[in-house]
């Protein structure tokens, strides 16, 4: 899978800095006065997954790595339409993976149960790792209900519980995928 730069990334939106960010005579908290529709960084994604049937289950299983590639002359724009050298910047990679079952209840309605966890590496700005920077782990616990609806539509309910400090505590996710 291959992710491009689209959207407004962090580097585009104006921070609440006045003059700079980073370094002496600091005039804020960096933080965006509005929010990034992109990451700013191109990406590409490999994983492997295995599925595996034992009726009326099916276990599944999946590994992944997400290369984030380095963008060099980057600006931050900060108030006052100012830009703010940073420098070549390059996001940790992603290594992920998740486990879990399906149960079919019947022919239209499945339970699972899994588990999602992914490794955030640390971020580097001109070749060395940023400060305040750190290596990331988001675990969540997933529990989830799917309806047959007809042929061509389902719908998907699933609670995640978080169980890592950096992983939001609790997660609903609803999805109504189309077949055509």
């Amino acid at each position: 899978r291959y992710k491009s730069v689209t959207g407004k990334d962090p580097f585009e939106v104006v921070t609440d800095c006045q003059t700079r960010c980073i370094g002496e005579n600091v005039t804020g908290t960096g933080l965006p006065l509005s929010l990034p529709t992109g990451s700013g960084f191109h990406s590409l994604q490999g994983s492997l997954t295995w599925l595996f049937p034992s009726d009326p289950a099916v276990f599944f299983g999946n590994l992944s790595y997400l290369h984030n590639f380095k963008r060099s002359n980057v600006e931050r724009l900060v108030r006052n339409n100012i830009r703010e050298p940073l420098g070549e910047l390059e996001p940790g990679a992603i290594i992920g993976f998740n486990f879990g079952m399906g149960l079919a209840l019947n022919d239209k309605a499945s339970l699972s149960l899994g588990y999602d966890h992914s490794t955030i590496g640390r971020m580097k700005q001109n070749g060395r790792n940023v400060p305040g920077s750190v290596r990331t782990q988001l675990g969540t616990l997933l529990l989830g209900y799917s309806y047959r609806l007809n042929e061509k539509r389902s719908l998907s309910i699933a609670v995640g519980a978080g169980v890592t400090r950096d992983t939001p505590d609790v997660s609903l996710t609803v999805r109504m995928p189309l077949s055509f």
